[in-house]
C-alpha cells in the first residue's frame, strides 16, 4: 500500500511488514513528508506525474503512492448492491444462492443486510491498546503484553481474482490460545493489481503502476474484487468465530480518485466501493471490525470530500499512519499554517468521521520509529481525548517496548461504555 508504503496510508498504501509477511510495499504511507503544493517532494519519495497533485489526488508524503486502483466511469454496481459470484444483490435484496465457494474459489456474495448495523467502536476494550506486527514467533506467550497483532492478508490472490489457498489460517490458530486480537492489513486490491501487471508506484515510477492503471483495473473487475473480500471473510470466519478481527482496509484508498489515474473514481464511487467491500466482509464474518484508511497528506478539501463520501459505508473505525508526539498533528512537519493544517489532526479526523482511530508507524521504506510508547503519558492521554484508541508499532519493535508501555500512566477511554 503506498507511500512507500506501504496502511501508509500504512500499508498501501497501509500496513505493517511482518517477519515472514507479505510485500511491505503497500501498507502505510510514511508521515512527515511535505506536499508538492508547497513545492517540495517528500523526503525519500517521488511525486506522481511531475509531482503535482490533481483535484482529488494526493502528493506523496514520505514515500511514493502505493496501492492503487480506481474505478472508471460507469463501473459502479447498482445502488446498495454488491456484485457477487453466483448472483447479484439488488437494492434491499438478498444474495443469490451459490455465493459461497470452497477454498481456492473466488468468493461469495454479501448478504442483503450487510451484517449487524451495530458498530464495534472499541474492539480492544476500554483501555488504550498496543499492537505489533506478527513477529513470527513459535508461540505468542512472550507477546501477551500487547492487545492486538497485525499480519498482511490476500497476498496470494491470482490474476483471475481467486485464491489458491487461505494464507492466514495457521496464524489465527496460533492466536486463538491467547487474548491477542488479530488485525489484517487487507491489501487485496493492491495485490490484485500486482499480479495483473500494476506494481506499486515506488517500484516502477516511470511505467505502469497502481497509481496510474489501478483505477481502470478496478472498473473492469469490480465484482471480482468484492467477491475476493467476501471469500476471504468466509475463510477467516471458519477459523475465527468469537473474538473480533480488525480489517485495516486498503491503505491510501483515496488515491483511487487521484487525477494520476487513467480513469479515476469519483468520491461517490469510491464511497460505494468501500460500502460494498465492507458489506462483503461483515455479511460473511459477523465479528469483523472494519477500519477505513486516512492518508495524512491530503489537502483540506480532499479530506472533507473523501470522508463525507465514506458515510455510505458501515465501517467501524479509522486507521492512519502518524506520530504520537507531534502536538496532535498526524504527520511530521505539520502545523496550523501548513497547507493541510486545518484537517491534519487526530481531533479533526475524529470529529469529521465520528469514529475512533488506530494509528500505526508504517512499514518498509516509509517506516518511522516508535513515537508512541516513548512519548510522555500526558501527551498520550491528550491523543486519547482526540480520538486515538490504539497504536500499532509496525516496524521492528524496540527492545524496551514492553517496559515503555508498562511505564506509562494512561487514563481509561472515556468513551467506552
Amino acid at each position: 500500500m503506498g507511500g512507500a508504503s506501504g496502511k501508509g496510508g500504512a500499508v498501501a498504501t497501509g500496513g505493517a511488514v511482518v517477519t515472514g509477511g507479505a510485500n511491505g510495499n503497500g501498507g502505510n504511507t510514511a508521515t512527515g513528508g511535505t506536499t508538492t503544493a508547497v513545492g517540495t517532494n517528500a523526503t525519500g519519495g517521488t511525486a506522481s506525474t511531475g509531482g503535482a497533485k490533481g483535484t482529488g489526488g494526493m502528493p506523496a508524503s514520505g514515500g511514493t503512492i502505493a496501492t492503487g486502483g480506481a474505478k472508471g466511469t460507469g463501473g459502479t454496481p447498482a445502488s446498495g448492491g454488491t456484485i457477487a459470484t453466483g448472483g447479484a444483490k439488488g437494492t434491499g435484496g438478498t444474495p443469490a444462492s451459490g455465493g459461497t465457494t470452497s477454498t481456492g474459489g473466488a468468493g461469495g456474495s454479501s448478504s442483503g443486510n450487510c451484517g449487524s448495523s451495530t458498530l464495534n467502536l472499541h474492539p480492544f476494550g476500554c483501555n488504550f491498546a498496543w499492537g505489533i506486527a506478527d513477529p513470527g514467533s513459535a508461540s505468542y506467550t512472550n507477546d501477551s503484553y500487547v492487545q492486538f497483532m497485525s499480519q498482511w492478508a490476500g497476498s496470494n490472490i491470482k490474476a483471475d481474482g481467486t485464491f489458491p489457498s487461505f494464507n492466514n489460517g495457521s496464524w489465527l490458530t496460533k492466536l486463538s490460545g491467547t487474548n491477542i486480537i488479530p488485525a489484517y492489513y487487507a491489501y487485496i486490491i493492491g495485490y490484485y493489481g500486482h499480479v495483473n501487471g500494476f506494481p506499486d508506484q515506488n517500484t516502477n515510477p516511470n511505467g505502469a503502476n497502481l497509481s496510474t492503471g489501478g483505477a481502470a483495473l478496478i472498473t473492469a473487475n469490480y465484482s471480482k474484487i468484492v467477491s475476493a473480500y467476501a471469500w476471504y471473510a468466509q475463510q477467516t470466519y471458519a477459523v475465527w468465530k468469537t473474538k473480533p478481527l480488525v480489517w485495516l482496509l486498503e491503505g491510501d484508498f483515496v488515491q483511487y480518485s487521484a487525477t494520476t489515474q487513467s480513469a479515476p473514481l469519483s468520491y461517490a464511487k469510491l464511497g460505494q466501493l468501500t460500502a460494498d467491500i465492507t458489506c462483503a466482509i461483515k455479511s460473511n464474518m459477523p465479528n469483523a471490525v472494519v477500519a477505513v484508511n486516512h492518508s495524512a497528506w491530503n489537502a483540506d478539501d480532499v479530506t472533507d470530500s473523501y470522508w463525507n463520501a465514506m458515510k455510505v459505508a458501515n465501517y467501524d473505525m479509522v486507521w492512519t499512519t502518524g506520530l504520537g508526539d507531534n502536538n496532535g498533528f498526524i504527520p511530521a512537519n505539520t502545523s496550523a499554517t501548513s497547507y493541510n493544517g486545518k484537517t491534519a489532526t487526530y481531533a479533526y479526523l475524529h470529529s469529521l468521521t465520528g469514529k475512533y482511530i488506530l494509528v500505526d508507524t508504517s512499514a518498509g521504506a516509509s517506516a518511522r520509529g516508535d513515537s508512541w510508547s516513548t512519548t510522555a503519558s500526558a501527551d498520550l492521554n491528550s491523543r486519547m481525548t482526540e480520538g486515538v484508541i490504539a497504536a500499532n508499532i509496525t516496524g521492528t519493535p524496540p527492545n524496551n517496548l514492553q517496559t515503555n508501555i508498562s511505564g506509562l500512566t494512561l487514563n481509561p477511554l472515556a468513551s467506552c461504555p
